[in-house]
């Protein structure tokens, strides 16, 4: 009776020692976390990190999951879909307003995939609108006023283009790289979808246009002026 009391007691210590160390390691993502954004960063031609996700229009999560098939909820073009339990995580990465939805089985790290074919709502995240029911400008608009009066040296208000052969317009726009659909000399460039605002001044005659991602107003820039 005394041995079994005595070897109760050594287990009972040793998983003390063991569950804190379980909690611990929890709360990092696994493996292949890492795997996914080397993958992500492959796909946009750069080295991706997690400062790259320090802006108000990024972020990334990561949980476990139990899909319901062996596709991860996400079938590629031809892939025969077996229903039942798969164990495994999802990484969502959210750069610069896009989404990429990363999915792999439990100790399985081949079966790794980025996920455009969704089947199940198992997650969701909110993105930046895909349009606008806002009937006035962004505040950013007044930004780009004011670059243009320093360049013009001017100042110049809203009103000054209520004439011939001027006027302003600003709109919503899904840009298909990160500057803007604008490239700039020495500016790496992002292949991927990048939301943001348009401005156009065209004051007697001649056209200014600005850009500037969304919730980015520092990224304010003209794209061309004449």
């Amino acid at each position: 009776m005394k041995n079994a009391l005595y070897w109760l007691i050594l287990v009972c210590v040793a998983l003390a020692l063991i569950v804190p160390s379980i909690a611990t390691t929890a709360q990092q993502p696994p493996a292949s976390f890492n795997d996914a954004l080397a993958d992500l960063g492959r796909r946009l031609g750069r080295t991706i990190t997690l400062a790259d996700f320090d802006n108000p229009t990024s972020r990334w999560e990561w949980r476990g999951v139990d899909f319901a098939d062996n596709t991860l909820e996400c079938p590629r073009a031809g892939e025969t879909v077996t229903v039942g339990k798969v164990i495994g995580y999802q990484f969502i990465f959210v750069l610069r307003g896009v989404k990429y939805d990363y999915r792999v089985a439990f100790n399985d790290p081949q079966s790794l995939r980025l996920c455009t074919n969704p089947t199940g709502a198992i997650y969701d995240v909110t993105l930046p609108p895909r349009a606008t029911a806002n009937t006035e400008p962004p505040a950013v608009i007044n930004d780009a006023l004011a670059d243009l009066n320093r360049r013009l040296e001017l100042n110049l208000t809203f009103d000054d283009f209520n004439a011939p052969r001027s006027r302003w317009a600003w709109r919503y726009r899904e840009f298909t790289n990160s500057q803007l659909n604008c490239p700039r000399a020495g500016q790496a460039v992002d292949r991927i979808v990048t939301p943001g605002w348009q401005f156009t001044f065209v004051y007697q005659g001649r056209t200014f246009d600005y850009r500037v991602p969304l919730n980015n107003p520092s990224g304010l820039f003209l794209c061309s002026g004449s």
